[in-house]
């Protein structure tokens, strides 16, 4: 016997899968979906397979989809896309291999890591947040970490876009507020990296409103992210109880019959345009009227995953973020859930670490822990191996009784890569850690935080990138951020 045993969770049945499907394409064809984006129906309104019914008083149309029309969406969407890096360099194949990770997303305010205090997102915290996701190395991209809140709105999401892509070469996930600074967005990284859709590194992140309405500002921009051949990201948000069915199958269904629409309509603006397709399945509380990920949020997560693998379509999903008030138990184990449930299940790319407070402060210090528990967890899905070599039987034999294996062959020759050894969680034993002054592991995380942030470096092209984006922005050769 020589094979290596991993660990697979598995949720759905067959027939559970053909249930959330069918249902889903009775939702399409007899309610549909409510369009408010002109550019979308007047692409919807010719097409065959599609029936739009003009609803004047809502400033919209209803789109409802023959089950034919869906069947060939899914048919012509690619299975996986590939992503790059700022230079050029392929990074990883999305839908065709691992669970990847990435720090962010749109916070308000910024977590001191030493003392968690908050302040607001600024351009210095974007550049400061963006070189930790590089610097953390089981982070495979860099999303929207924050909202400047330091800058005018009309400019903001430019720069910040700006400063990602000057502080890291990782892939991109890119997230615009204003409606306005979308395209000038995507236009600006076009202008750092001529021939994004040939090596893309940037994927913007888009979300229609729950419960099937295709608001104006994401129908626009999914037909414009598909026209310039980009990859997209459509996912959607759950407020169960409040904008999806209570129950976790109705949520599941309805949220997956709207992930459908997107990826039909993307398909109607491009045949072949690649889009990954994820939800994020939120619970609402009636007695605190706040919405929070809880247990079967993170059975949503791992169903979803498990319906896009069906349709052989790349998934995003949910990251297990915003449940602490700092680096604290709460978020640790929240964290730990959701990164386990992740790889051992068939999540895609997993975009939003970090957050904390309802995802509303960017925890620099949660990131760091998340860094380390996605290498464990990482470790933990890769299983081992079970062969005549690894189960060492000849040693076991010849030594019998009480005899150790210190010395063994196998020992020798493996033991640095028998177990996951961590920077962040040593092990010292009693007696050191009482020697030690007794320390707190939140108190050598915050060390271990403050430290890479201090080591944390731009890439070497950072001042080059950074004067070409702000000429460009200005449209004179002059930073837009300087003085007259």
């Amino acid at each position: 016997m020589d094979s290596t045993l991993r660990p697979r969770l598995s949720l759905l049945t067959g027939e559970a899968m053909d249930f959330v499907h069918e249902h889903s394409l009775r939702i399409l064809s007899q309610t549909g979906i409510r369009v408010h984006s002109r550019r979308a129906l007047d692409l919807l309104r010719p097409s065959e397979g599609v029936h739009v019914e003009e609803e004047p008083e809502a400033g919209a149309g209803r789109a409802r989809f023959e089950t034919g029309l869906v069947e060939w969406a899914l048919d012509a969407a690619p299975s996986a896309v590939d992503v790059f890096r700022r230079t050029g360099e392929p990074a990883f194949r999305l839908g065709a291999d691992r669970t990847r990770f990435g720090i962010g997303v749109t916070n308000l305010h910024y977590q001191d890591p030493r003392t968690d205090e908050l302040s607001p997102f600024g351009r210095e915290h974007m550049a400061t947040a963006t070189r930790l996701g590089d610097a953390l190395p089981r982070f495979d991209v860099v999303s929207t970490v924050g909202i400047l809140r330091d800058l005018p709105d009309e400019t903001a999401d430019l720069v910040g876009t700006l400063e990602m892509a000057a502080n890291t070469t990782k892939p991109l996930v890119i997230l615009v507020s204003a409606d306005e600074c979308f395209e000038p967005a995507l236009d600006l990284l076009e202008h750092l990296r001529p021939g994004m859709a040939d090596a893309p590194f940037a994927l913007p992140y888009l979300n229609p409103v729950t419960p099937l309405v295709l608001n104006e500002s994401t129908g626009d921009r999914l037909v414009a992210t598909v026209e310039r051949e980009l990859p997209v990201i459509y996912s959607n948000f759950s407020m169960a109880g409040m904008s999806t069915p209570v129950s976790a199958g109705g949520t599941l269904v309805l949220l997956n019959a709207e992930l459908l629409a997107g990826l039909a309509v993307a398909q109607l603006v491009r045949t072949g345009a690649p889009v990954v397709l994820g939800s994020l399945p939120a619970y609402f509380d009636m007695r605190t009227l706040q919405d929070f990920y809880g247990p079967r949020s993170m059975l949503l997560n791992v169903a979803c995953a498990e319906m896009m693998s069906r349709y052989g379509l790349p998934h995003v999903g949910a990251s297990g973020s915003g449940a602490g008030w700092g680096p604290d138990l709460r978020a640790g184990g929240q964290l730990w859930t959701n990164h386990v449930l992740s790889l051992l299940g068939r999540a895609g790319l997993v975009p939003f670490v970090g957050g904390n407070l309802s995802s509303k402060a960017f925890s620099p210090a949660l990131a760091v822990y998340s860094d380390d528990v996605i290498g464990q967890a990482l470790w933990m899905a890769e299983g081992f191996g079970l062969s005549h070599e690894e189960a060492d039987l000849k040693t076991i034999l010849e030594r019998g009784p009480g005899a150790g294996f210190l010395d063994s062959e196998l020992t020798l020759a493996s033991f640095r890569d028998a177990y996951y050894d961590s920077a962040l969680t040593p092990r010292p034993s009693l007696e050191e850690w009482e020697a030690q002054g007794r320390p707190r592991f939140e108190d050598l995380l915050r060390e271990r935080t403050v430290q890479l942030l201090e080591d944390a470096r731009p890439p070497e092209d950072h001042d080059e990138i950074l004067a070409r984006g702000e000429a460009f922005m200005d449209g004179s050769g002059r930073s837009p951020m300087l003085p007259p």
